[in-house]
């Protein structure tokens, strides 16, 4: 199994942030909610799901090496 790194996380993190913005000016310009903005939101909530996983193996990881 990869070591995740922190790297990873702030990646991820990063790419959900960025779609997030992209969505939010998609709804704007558009006439509100269309599946392009919808694609967006969900490509988001993976990118978050994945970076606060990573984090929580990081620190699982860190607690393993205490014990």
């Amino acid at each position: 199994m990869i070591k995740p790194s922190r790297f990873h996380g702030y990646m991820y993190f990063f790419l959900g942030t960025l779609f997030l913005y992209f969505a939010i000016q998609s709804a704007q310009q558009s006439s509100g909610w269309d599946f392009f903005t919808i694609l967006l939101i969900a490509f988001a909530a993976i990118d978050y799901m994945i970076a606060f996983r990573t984090f929580g193996a990081i620190a699982k990881q860190q607690q393993d090496k205490k014990q």
